[in-house]
């Protein structure tokens, strides 16, 4: 059944402090980036641990919330910095961590259960077994893949014992989330691991076609708010950590109106005119909408974002001279991009000269000089990104240091009240005497928001958890009174102590279980010649019925071997006992807390993921409590559900790939044309070699 649902959180995306600041400004309800490593877009300017501190005070002192990514692929060698990453993160105390990795699932359910997890859409997570899946490992909210139809997320939406968050606005991806390896196949720029050069946005030859035959058009959610409202989503997210405060302002103010005052006809003008102003591609309903699949490359345009306002004539050391096709302005944010696209250089317009002289702007058709270093040629593109007149600097840099998190618990009847703070001994008591409710009995909201105000530093209450015995009447005045009671005695109760203690434990004994990990596997324990059958890495949710009929009547033929190329598999697969689970590409499995979760779960051998290189193979294949497998054929670069031009294609420095549909379902392959794996301790990884 369908839930009603209240207003959904509005969720915008944050580079930096001063684009958290224009988003919370403009209405968001939370905030999501990155710190410096770790994250899915490193490229990004991201936050520092002291900038987060800033960061979560600020919004928790304003009633938004702050979600961390550490949403990348870990390598064997990198698990002891992610731990302590993660204690960091468990005192810091984010609103919530947005994980793709498995690692970091393993890691966080057994040492740092403080830190709330939310599934990265680069988990893949596209149908109700692959929702449950998560739930079951202790996930909270899964955010959606971005390539599912309306009818889909339905299905989904009606099942789901978690939050579910989607996409409403901002660039889309080719590729099914997680499934690109195009960027690391060109260079060892990974995608999984926050690196992508988006290759998607280049041009390419098919045939008799050439252009941007994998740049789709950019999300506009504004039509589907009423569905997703429907449906319950619990959060829209907006993309674009790359994107500057005017953008992340517009964007956000503009689906706040919607939001606020939905079916009003003017409102709605004044939000498509918003948007409209932005510097974007081509808008479109994403994959939301079938009927739009065969629309959405838009081929015939380069794949960066912005409005073109100008074409490079001569280049010099000094700077380069540009015929303008639009305005530019000092404090512009531009960007300069091959004629064949790609993803460019980014910079501020600090100098500008015309006819000789500076100038603060120049208008649209005139020859104007940009002075400075420029890594470009006659004919690069020029992009304007970013107007100025959004500089929220100055107040990023006066925002006051972070707080340390105390959970706090409540406990409120007309005669008593009790406190108490996680970590600390002894319970705060106050005996009290009120009068039942006539009209306005007092709730654990009130309490909770009354109690998380007018805490000492260098402390903050998150969370305040209330829960009232009774209904009885409380005075405001006398609820700042039992306030500022509570907090002069949790002062002297938490001066000088270690708040989190458990963290520095949990965090030794991660390094106790590295310096005595799990006993490697001898052997590969399969029959090679065992009946088997392989579940599809995508499954749409439309075809869960099918394949659930399929297992079972392969469990009933004898069938005990199952492949999974994702998390969907173990739930499929949770009502039938003694089978043997194979984790294979795409699931990742990049180093040996994700095969230790694995094998946790049932499984019992896997494949490691594609990208990894020589050195990372090796560290896992020591390390990994399960048996590595060979990958079970050629891998494709990229996956996806777009339409694409099937054959052989080019891109512009002569490699050559093959397009074809997929044996899953609906889906198309792009593949490398002339690579031979080298083999590393019988593992194949698939980007080591150039292509022939």
């Amino acid at each position: 059944m369908e839930r009603q649902s209240n207003v959904p959180e509005l969720l915008a995306p944050a580079g930096n402090l001063e684009t958290a600041l224009a988003a919370f400004d403009a209405g968001a309800d939370a905030v999501y980036g990155g710190l410096a490593k770790f994250n899915a877009r490193e490229r990004a300017a991201n936050f520092s641990p002291d900038e987060l501190g800033k960061l979560l005070r600020y919004a928790h002192g304003n009633g938004r919330r702050v979600y961390l990514t550490f949403n990348t692929l870990l390598r064997e060698e990198e698990l002891d910095e992610a731990a302590e990453f993660l204690a960091e993160l468990a005192r810091l105390r984010p609103d919530a961590l947005i994980v793709q990795d498995l690692a970091v699932v393993e890691l966080c359910r057994n040492y740092f259960p403080q830190l709330v997890l939310h599934a990265s859409t680069q988990m893949g997570i596209h149908n109700s077994a692959g929702v449950a899946a998560a739930a079951a490992l202790g996930i909270r909210r899964v955010i959606l893949e971005r390539q599912l139809t309306l009818g889909e997320l339905r299905r989904i939406a009606a099942a789901s014992p978690v939050e579910l968050e989607v996409f409403v606005h901002g660039s889309l991806c080719c590729s099914l989330s997680g499934r690109c390896l195009l960027s690391s196949a060109l260079g060892g720029w990974s995608g999984n691991r926050g690196k992508c050069k988006q290759p998607c946005r280049r041009s390419y030859e098919a045939g008799k076609r050439r252009g941007f035959l994998l740049s789709p058009k950019d999300l506009e959610g504004v039509d589907l708010l009423p569905e997703f409202r429907r449906l319950g989503i619990a959060s829209l997210k907006v993309e674009g950590r790359l994107r500057g405060p005017e953008y992340v302002w517009k964007t956000v103010h503009a689906y706040r109106m919607l939001l606020d005052s939905p079916e009003d006809p003017a409102v709605e003008e004044e939000a498509r005119q918003l948007l409209r102003s932005t510097a974007t591609r081509r808008p479109s309903s994403g994959f939301f909408r079938r009927e739009e699949w065969k629309t959405l490359i838009d081929s015939e345009r380069p794949g960066v974002f912005g409005v073109r306002v100008g074409t490079v004539g001569k280049v010099s050391r000094s700077g380069l001279s540009v015929r303008t096709e639009g305005r530019l302005h000092l404090g512009d944010r531009l960007r300069l991009v091959p004629p064949d696209g790609g993803e460019g250089n980014t910079f501020s317009l600090i100098s500008l000269r015309f006819r000789g002289a500076d100038t603060v702007r120049v208008r649209a058709g005139v020859e104007c000089f940009l002075p400075g270093e420029f890594a470009a040629a006659p004919g690069f593109l020029l992009y304007k990104i970013g107007e100025n007149g959004f500089d929220f600097s100055r107040r990023a840099s006066t925002l006051p240091a972070g707080r340390q998190a105390v959970a706090v618990t409540l406990r409120c009847s007309a005669t008593r009240w009790e406190g108490r703070i996680d970590g600390v001994d002894g319970c705060w008591q106050a005996s009290v005497d009120f009068a039942p409710a006539k009209q306005r009995p007092l709730d654990a909201a009130t309490v909770e928001a009354a109690f998380a105000a007018g805490v000492p530093e260098p402390w903050e209450a998150a969370p305040v958890h209330a829960v009232v015995e009774g209904a009885f009447f409380v005075p405001s005045s006398s609820c700042r009174e039992l306030r500022r009671s509570f907090w002069e005695w949790a002062a002297g109760r938490l001066a000088g102590r270690e708040l989190h203690p458990e963290i520095p434990a949990a965090l030794e004994k991660f390094r106790a279980l590295r310096r005595n990990p799990p006993k490697p596997p001898e052997s590969l324990p399969l029959e090679q010649d065992m009946a088997e059958l392989r579940i599809p890495a995508f499954l749409p949710e439309g075809e869960l019925p099918k394949w659930r009929e399929r297992i079972s009547q392969a469990y009933d033929a004898g069938v005990r071997r199952f492949r999974i190329g994702g998390i969907h598999g173990l739930e499929l697969l949770r009502p039938f006992a003694g089978v043997e689970i194979i984790a294979e590409f795409p699931l990742p499995v990049t180093n040996s807390l994700a095969a230790l979760l694995l094998r946790e779960e049932g499984v019992c051998a896997a494949e490691p993921f594609a990208e990894l290189d020589r050195r990372s193979l090796s560290a896992l294949r020591t390390a990994s409590p399960l048996p590595l497998l060979r990958c079970s054929g050629p891998v494709p670069l990229l996956v996806t559900r777009a339409v694409l031009p099937a054959g052989e294609w080019r891109d512009e420095r002569g490699r050559r790939y093959r397009v074809e549909p997929g044996a899953e379902s609906g889906v198309t392959l792009l593949f490398a044309v002339g690579k031979t794996p080298e083999s590393v301790d019988g593992v194949e990884p698939f980007y080591s070699n150039e292509w022939k």
